[in-house]
């Protein structure tokens, strides 16, 4: 009965010993089906890596030398790849909101909300002047902001002189037939200070000298600047009125420094 159970004890150990060793051979030298990452060797050697800087590649443990952590083995799925390259699955770049976009050229469309300031175009401001030295004594034109048309009267001017030339002309147009040069340089006397060939055979065909000559405007516009009341005296090419022509404006916008590489000729406004 010893006999037998020691017997039978050896052929358990026997057993025993003979599994472990067919297990090792079997499986001791493949990892585990359910270890699914393989170390990444480079010849017979394992390589090390740095889990924040993955371009970081040794063959051998130790720290970073960016950023002084110590070093991993490599694991991967897929055997070698580029150390650059960052994989994640698709519900952490869920988590993660991360967005891609294919990389091309376009060109760049920048919307600026900017202060400004419209201003009339100085090649469309005129200055309107008396082409008759004397008294304003009508102005219809009171006030800025008043449209004028070209040719409107926008006052009435008592000037002696005027009145001395059209006695000239009366007296020369009784001579006209022995004396015309003389009727010609009266009628041209007139005209200098911008009366028309209709307003001069107006005064003779009256026969009686005006007092109040009209000041017609020469441009058409919004008046901005106002010279002149009612009963001013007035020289011969004094200012009366500053007109601008509006039809044509500019805007003189604020533009900041970080904003000029943005700003270029032919942008939309």
């Amino acid at each position: 009965m010893k006999y037998l159970n020691k017997s039978t004890i050896i052929i358990a150990i026997s057993t025993l010993v003979i599994g472990i060793v067919l297990g090792w051979l079997l499986f001791g030298g493949k990892p585990s089906n359910e270890h699914k990452h393989e170390l990444v060797q480079e010849g017979q050697q394992l390589v090390w890596t740095c889990s924040m800087h993955p371009s970081v590649r040794q063959n051998e443990p130790g720290k970073c030398p960016i950023c002084g952590m110590d070093l991993i083995p490599l694991e991967t799925e897929y055997g070698e790849e580029n150390p650059l390259e960052i994989k994640m699955s698709a519900a952490a770049i869920k988590l993660a909101n991360i967005q891609t976009s294919i990389v091309g050229t376009k060109n760049p469309v920048k919307e600026l909300r900017l202060n400004g300031k419209v201003q009339t175009d100085e090649k469309y401001m005129f200055t309107q002047t008396s082409h008759i030295a004397g008294r304003i004594e009508e102005l219809m034109v009171s006030i800025t902001g008043e449209y004028v048309k070209n040719g409107q009267v926008i006052a009435h001017v008592y000037s002696p002189e005027l009145v001395t030339a059209q006695q000239e002309l009366f007296e020369a147009f009784k001579i006209k037939d022995s004396q015309p040069e003389l009727y010609q340089a009266s009628r041209e006397k007139l005209s200098n200070w911008k009366l028309t060939a209709q307003q001069i055979d107006g005064i003779i065909k009256n026969g009686k000298p005006l007092e109040k000559f009209p000041i017609s405007a020469d441009v058409s516009g919004v008046v901005t600047r106002k010279s002149v009341n009612l009963g001013d005296y007035v020289k011969q090419g004094s200012a009366l009125f500053e007109i601008a022509d509006l039809s044509r404006l500019w805007i003189l916008f604020d533009v900041y420094e970080s904003e000029i590489p943005w700003v270029k000729v032919g942008n939309e406004i």
